[in-house]
């Protein structure tokens, strides 16, 4: 069985990134604060992607092919390393933002992501448990992974040449976060969704989802356009854009119609919960794309791109909904959480309400700035007392894994 404290790391990366995310929201209420904004904000974001999220995922897989595995050594070592450099990264942020040991410790971190993408393709030529429409998706995500790498160095060398304030600097970011969110993140899920139900004898149609892997893939290289819409692109380049996002439109429907005669067979197989975070889940994701989708509209982007709320809003959307909850719900699919503890499903209660209340005072605060009205009355506190919310389910849900189950 893979070492239990993996996923505790895991929990840890989560809890972590509840903790500065209720800093940051608790900031407007303070007076004054010995933290600089800046640095907890570095701090936190790369801690979700590249501490909880990508963990998460790696300790999914693990558990999966744990038993089959021959090189047990290789992936503990891994996973320790992982675990070091994301908190080494965690605390350089948190101490001195974007500097000089921060660079250091996220270029490490690059190169470890290198390290974990060979691990993970040299199982997928040897582990016969994973199906291979799952392998097609694991595959694709790790080219998405290396191709997210190349925005971190193109910030490196923009940085160093004086170009910092320049829309170069920003599209790095945009392309970083577009290969994580939209490329390795998604794909890995998706592919290792397809595994669990592999092995639990659930049957996906295997022509759909080949079908909705390809349009989705190639249509993520011309959907990052999209992303850069803001920088005043030519018509050619919209073009792109729309295409781009019809594309992964197309994609993500032909994907979760791949998954439209499963639930029957899931109602005997996982538990009321579960399915419940998976309908959840996919609905988000039906959400994330109708809202990409709606970028084609040249007055919605520039609006959406002026508005700081609802941009956080959708990068919420999408890590804190659509890819925790996901990672969350396979965690209960491969029995790393107890589906049937009453403490898990409080948690999970509570989560999806601090969720809701988020996602809906930010995208509030993003209409009341569309419609120059007012501002929303309490928003502020209401978002500070929804990421409390955050912290305390994912702490209930953790603390589950630490209380033995009476019988």
């Amino acid at each position: 069985m893979m070492p239990r404290i993996f996923v505790h790391f895991a929990f840890f990366f989560l809890i972590i990134t509840a903790i500065t995310g209720v800093w940051m929201r608790a900031v407007p209420l303070m007076q004054q604060s010995w933290l600089i904004y800046d640095n907890v904000l570095h701090a936190h974001s790369h801690i979700a992607i590249l501490g909880w999220a990508f963990f998460g995922l790696f300790i999914i897989l693990l558990t999966i092919i744990w038993p089959h595995l021959k090189q047990k050594k290789h992936g503990i070592i891994l996973a320790i390393t992982i675990f070091i450099v994301s908190f080494m990264m965690f605390i350089a942020f948190l101490h001195e933002g974007y500097d000089t040991y921060s660079i250091i410790m996220s270029t490490v971190h690059i190169f470890v992501e290198y390290w974990v993408a060979y691990f993970i393709y040299k199982q997928l030529q040897v582990q016969h448990i994973i199906p291979n429409v799952a392998k097609l998706f694991i595959k694709g995500s790790l080219i998405a992974l290396i191709i997210s790498s190349f925005g971190p160095f193109a910030l490196g060398y923009f940085g160093a040449t004086g170009l910092r304030d320049s829309p170069f600097f920003d599209m790095s970011i945009y392309f970083f976060l577009h290969f994580q969110y939209n490329g390795w993140l998604f794909l890995f899920l998706i592919g290792i969704f397809l595994t669990i139900l592999h092995h639990n004898n659930i049957i996906v149609s295997s022509t759909f989802s080949k079908y909705g892997f390809w349009i989705y893939f190639i249509s993520l290289f011309p959907w990052y356009t999209s992303a850069i819409l803001w920088a005043g692109v030519g018509n050619v380049i919209k073009i792109v854009a729309t295409i781009g996002s019809l594309g992964q439109w197309i994609g993500v429907v032909t994907i979760i119609l791949s998954f439209k005669n499963v639930w029957p067979s899931m109602k005997y197989t996982f538990t009321n919960l579960t399915r419940i975070n998976l309908i959840s889940t996919f609905l988000l994701l039906i959400t994330k794309s109708v809202m990409e989708l709606g970028l084609i509209s040249p007055m919605l982007a520039n609006l959406v791109f002026d508005t700081r709320s609802v941009i956080i809003g959708y990068l919420h959307l999408t890590l804190l909904g659509f890819v925790s909850l996901f990672i969350l719900t396979q965690f209960l699919m491969v029995h790393l959480i107890d589906a049937n503890r009453d403490i898990v499903f409080v948690g999970f209660v509570i989560f999806f309400i601090g969720f809701i209340l988020n996602e809906g005072f930010l995208f509030l605060m993003g209409l009341s700035t569309w419609l120059e009205t007012s501002f929303v009355p309490f928003a502020t506190e209401v978002l500070f007392i929804a990421s409390i919310l955050l912290l305390i389910g994912i702490s209930l849900i953790w603390r589950s894994l630490s209380r033995k189950k009476a019988y």
